[in-house]
């Protein structure tokens, strides 16, 4: 079995989201998410101006009209609009059966490749693919929390609909992703999210300060987790999509479940049964069935 270079980043990108969603657990002890979420975005976007210059250049790259618009709009649906949903839901039914609908993300990923880029998996990476949904899904499972009070389907329907747009801001800027300096598509998408952020906060007369939230206690743990998470995860993100295929990219950073239950399990204390083990080695088995069908 062969690990090409876009298998391995789709993986280092769900291990570097797992950590990053430790920090973020431990932050949200003391912070706002909103105001964390848009801390993160704009760290970001601070982070690449260095990035750039050491990299790329800061001249921007001679783009047509059509490419600044896709990587535009790839920041609005995949960093703004998702985040809206995705929090939303959170409010209204809690991160335990929010996470739970994290397992649509490849489907939809899957789909929108098949719709937008013709691409098409084999039957054994389909059958990896149900294996890691399965896994997941088994991982993610609470008897409590699904017994809770009748949450409202409502939340779900924006939990998924923060999935969605999350698979969809990155499957349309695929075709463009060979053809864009990389440093200046995460830059783009990134102004692309935070100039619809800023504009929608205005709309609704909200204000935001990202830079309040370093008085807050948990304020070491966010700046890590931003920088696992939106930083150095979106690019490795980002680049596992321009290495691979969609598809196969999408399914292999669904293990992120499985490295979040590893870590939870050692940094956070958190109970490791033998549900979650089960799931975990379902996971594994269907990520190994895609490695070895990718090629």
């Amino acid at each position: 079995m062969t690990i090409g270079l876009g298998e391995f980043l789709s993986l280092l990108c769900a291990l570097l989201w797992a950590f990053a969603v430790i920090c973020y657990r431990k932050a949200g002890d003391s912070i706002n998410v909103s105001a964390m979420n848009l801390f993160k975005i704009t760290l970001t976007l601070v982070l690449m101006v260095p990035t750039l210059y050491f990299t790329d250049g800061l001249v921007p790259p001679s783009l047509t009209l059509h490419q600044w618009l896709l990587l535009l709009v790839s920041g609005f649906f995949g960093i703004m609009l998702a985040d809206l949903f995705y929090l939303r839901a959170l409010q209204l039914i809690g991160a335990g059966l929010t996470g739970l609908t994290g397992s649509l993300y490849s489907p939809f990923v899957v789909f929108l490749s098949l719709f937008f880029l013709g691409e098409r998996l084999n039957a054994w990476q389909l059958m990896g693919m149900a294996l890691v949904i399965i896994g997941v899904l088994v991982i993610s499972y609470r008897k409590k929390a699904l017994a809770h009070e009748h949450p409202p389907i409502k939340g779900f329907v924006f939990a998924a609909l923060g999935v969605f747009f999350t698979a969809l801001g990155i499957v349309i800027i695929k075709p463009v992703t060979t053809e864009i300096p990389f440093f200046w598509i995460i830059t783009i998408r990134t102004v692309g999210g935070i100039m619809t952020m800023l504009l929608f906060n205005a709309l609704l007369q909200k204000s935001l300060n990202p830079w309040a939230v370093m008085r807050s206690t948990g304020r070491y743990w966010l700046l890590a987790g931003a920088l696992l998470g939106q930083y150095l995860s979106t690019m490795v993100w980002v680049a596992g999509y321009k290495y691979t295929s969609a598809s196969v990219a999408s399914i292999l950073n669904e293990t992120a479940s499985v490295f979040i239950l590893i870590l939870g399990w050692l940094i956070l204390k958190e109970e490791l049964n033998r549900r979650k083990v089960v799931g975990a080695l379902i996971s594994i088995s269907g990520v190994l069935l895609v490695l070895q069908y990718s090629h």
